[in-house]
């Protein structure tokens, strides 16, 4: 549809130029097949395109639409120049994302009102298109409380608040994005800066290349993706002042400005630009917000924030779970090394999305258990709700902990996601091929030449969660970032047969004692989510297993509230917030038909009722859910159970 409205637009631009006489809207409806204000649409997108290249599509009652004759010369070759560019950019904002992030940009890069009627215009939508667009603007905004959307009846659209803020929510638009190339701006974002396509191209680029060597010389590993975002928040700042919008309100007192400061004067002579030291402030905490990979400088101390907050988490996962992790120093560290960035971006109001929260809640539901501890130490000390994107990068790194084999090894990850999924990765393959290999470290997609080159030792092997086209003589081996059967079968060809302890090992004979005849309930008729929860709680305290089945559900429920139990295959593992229960049991109910639940469908109810004394038999609970969600027959089957002795035997297959 906006392929046809561009290549439209440009026919109209070159009829215009081959025509001797004017030619009425009406005569160019009928030309190309559509309404006459779709005509007025495409002229007044065709003005703004070349408004700055001193041609004008004029208009009159007499005459109709004409390109003046002492412009045409200039018209021809700006046509080759204009249309001859990648219609990717200079095409309209299509889907919902885009007209988003194209509204937001527009917004934002403006200081006076835009009506919905010009944004309807400029996008060749309707009005109602735009409303429900601004709509989702509106619910956005909730989450950056110094921005509001003032809307007038009569000027439109009109974006108010602190500079800081609109930056962090153009970033959080950048962030939204999702791209193969993620060092590509936005379509959007081109479409703002329409005359600048190409100025914009070398200046990210520009801005890449002076970061990363930057980095390198200071000895921060950045992830890839925040290389890249980075390099995008600066490139906003570059804009924003040039257009003279600054930032007026000081950051905090003893910011450390190194990295800042040694960009400063790169940036400054090449956009020719003055950077103040509020500017530089807003600079070093975006860095400051990006997540690490790793931190080689001798120099880098770790926070005292981000090490409370950890050694608080330690010691409350050392009571609740009997489980000793302080003696981990490499957790401890990267650990921190991951708190501190989150620190800085909850403080900054901008949580972080995790795309793959769903599958570690579903593949490794311990860890992410144990992490969920981190959400009230943190409440307790910032008075901020961490999202369920936070915790689940946490547990990564506590899954790498739980599984750590300690050994050495000949292989070198490449890892574009982030520290808890290179060490997830790190740790996965150790755990499957134990003295077998000899991994040199985790890299990110822009140390591959250094990694080539043999800086870090000899590479025998390169395993990448990023696909990768170069490795030398060196084979690569792209994986899925939590490591499926499939990867570790690629992986064997060069290894050899993986040291595969046997699973759930501790677990056999023990189903028994979770699961209970008396507390198995096939649901056949309608039920919601929390009536299900209800009727099984009713069953724990008929068999004796709990009090007070009211208190049970209550507890359940707040901790569903906080964050959905739902995991991937159609399972819930809710549960209450504290132990409440004379000895570790669940409470099982099927649905006859899947109901919906956080957006989710859920067939399962596997309704953990667990004593905090029987920390031994907890762990092992976890260990048999995640032995059960790895196995799709499994769960395919037990969801067709409608009895506990089909269950049961679904279970133990």
């Amino acid at each position: 549809m906006i392929e046809m409205a561009y290549r439209r637009q440009k026919d109209i631009f070159l009829c215009l130029l081959n025509s001797g006489i004017g030619l009425s809207g009406n005569r160019l409806a009928e030309m190309f097949n559509v309404s006459s204000r779709t005509i007025r649409s495409d002229i007044k997108f065709l003005n703004e395109l070349v408004k700055d290249h001193g041609i004008v599509i004029c208009s009159s009652n007499q005459e109709g639409y004409f390109i003046p004759e002492a412009q045409k010369n200039m018209g021809v070759s700006l046509a080759k120049e204009i249309f001859s560019r990648e219609e990717s950019l200079a095409k309209v904002p299509n889907t919902p994302s885009e007209r988003f992030a194209f509204i937001l940009f527009k917004l934002a890069f403006t200081k006076d009102f835009i009506s919905m009627e010009d944004f309807a215009d400029m996008l060749f939508v309707s009005k109602t298109t735009i409303y429900l667009d601004v709509k989702t603007i509106i619910e956005i905004l909730d989450g950056f409380p110094n921005l509001r959307l003032e809307i007038s009846p009569i000027k439109g659209l009109k974006l108010k608040g602190d500079e800081r803020s609109k930056r962090l929510l153009i970033s959080a638009v950048f962030k939204r994005e999702k791209r193969n190339d993620e060092l590509m701006l936005s379509k959007s974002f081109y479409y703002v800066f329409v005359n600048e396509n190409s100025n914009l191209d070398k200046e990210i680029l520009f801005l890449y290349e002076t970061i990363v060597n930057v980095l390198n010389k200071y000895g921060y590993i950045l992830i890839d993706v925040d290389v890249n975002l980075f390099a995008k928040d600066i490139l906003v700042s570059i804009k924003r002042i040039q257009m003279g919008f600054t930032i007026e309100e000081k950051i905090g007192e003893n910011f450390d400005l190194k990295i800042a400061k040694a960009i400063k004067k790169e940036i400054e002579a090449y956009s020719n630009i003055s950077i103040n030291e509020k500017e530089l402030e807003y600079i070093q905490q975006s860095f400051n917000t990006k997540r690490l990979l790793n931190v080689t400088s001798k120099d880098y101390v770790l926070k005292e924030e981000g090490e409370n907050i950890a050694n608080e988490f330690l010691k409350e996962v050392k009571n609740k779970y009997n489980i000793d992790l302080t003696q981990n120093t490499n957790f401890r560290r990267n650990l921190i090394l991951h708190l501190n960035p989150m620190l800085e971006r909850i403080k900054a109001n901008d949580f972080e999305d995790n795309p793959l929260k769903n599958q570690i809640k579903t593949n490794y539901p311990f860890a992410f258990e144990i992490s969920m501890i981190i959400v009230s130490i943190i409440n307790k000390r910032l008075n901020v709700v961490i999202n369920e994107s936070e915790v689940s990068y946490i547990a990564l790194h506590v899954a790498v902990a739980l599984d750590e084999i300690n050994c050495k090894t000949n292989i070198a990850i490449i890892c574009g996601t982030g520290l808890g999924t290179a060490q997830f990765v790190k740790s996965k393959i150790l755990s499957y091929y134990g003295e077998r290999v000899n991994i040199l470290g985790y890299f990110p997609l822009y140390k591959l030449s250094n990694i080539l080159k043999g800086d870090y030792g000899e590479v025998e092997l390169i395993i990448s969660t990023v696909p990768l086209t170069a490795g030398g003589n060196i084979p690569i081996v792209q994986v899925n970032p939590l490591i499926t059967e499939d990867d570790l079968i690629k992986i064997k060809q060069y290894i050899g047969n993986p040291l595969i302890l046997a699973k759930g090992a501790s677990i056999k004979g023990m189903k028994e004692e979770f699961f209970k005849k008396e507390l198995f309930k096939f649901f056949d008729r309608k039920n919601d989510f929390p009536k299900g929860i209800l009727k099984l709680s009713k069953m724990l305290k008929t068999q004796g297993y709990i009090d007070d089945a009211e208190a049970f559900y209550t507890s359940v429920i707040e901790r569903e509230n906080l964050f959905s139990t739902v995991l991937e295959g159609m399972i819930a593992i809710p549960h209450p917030m504290k132990s409440m229960s004379k000895t570790t049991v669940v409470a099982v109910g099927i649905f006859k038909d899947p109901i919906i639940h956080c957006g989710k469908k859920v067939k399962l109810i596997l309704l953990f009722a667990f004593n905090a004394k029987e920390k031994e038999k907890l762990k092992l609970l976890y260990g048999l859910l995640q032995e059960i969600v790895e196995s799709k027959a499994i769960v395919e089957n037990i969801l067709q159970s409608e009895s506990f002795d089909e269950f049961m035997e679904k279970v133990n297959q």
